[in-house]
């Protein structure tokens, strides 16, 4: 049959594979169409941003992989490290200096610099009750992420 692939790419497969860890070219991709899809509920009429357009795009672990005790991420445990770390609700893409620079700062230093993309606000606006990135908020990034992959892709 010409459909053979949608029984295993259907929605539920597609979940489940974009739970953990991604590959960092297909997360640049999909949170480039996350973040045009972001900006289209914002500015209507108005063109997306082109892939391209974004300078030497990096994904960004919003907590580091490396651990930065007491600064404002999630306990390192086992769990955090295999299933929240490279994740897509722990991404971010931003351009290659500002990468850089933000490295494995304090969340509270990344928060600050996060102002330039809808995606970025949104971390902001998620944090501003607390300052910390925690497993549940990053979990609840993934699921909206998902959610829009599945729904509007």
């Amino acid at each position: 049959s010409e459909n053979w692939w949608w029984s295993y790419w259907n929605d539920d497969a597609f979940k489940k594979s974009i739970q953990g860890a991604v590959n960092h070219s297909t997360a640049k991709f999909l949170l480039w169409k996350y973040e045009n899809h972001l900006e289209s509920d914002g500015k209507n009429g108005y063109a997306q941003t082109r892939f391209d357009a974004v300078e030497s795009p990096e994904l960004e672990h919003i907590a580091p992989q490396t651990e930065n005790p007491k600064n404002g991420y999630d306990v390192y445990d086992e769990e955090f490290r295999t299933q929240f770390i490279d994740c897509l609700g722990n991404y971010l893409l931003l351009s290659k200096s500002h990468n850089c620079s933000v490295g494995n700062k304090p969340f509270s230093d990344k928060r600050d610099s996060y102002t330039k993309s809808n995606q970025q606000r949104e971390i902001a606006e998620m944090t501003k009750e607390n300052l910390i990135w925690t497993r549940e908020l990053i979990q609840k990034r993934n699921d909206k992420i998902t959610e829009f992959l599945t729904d509007k892709l």
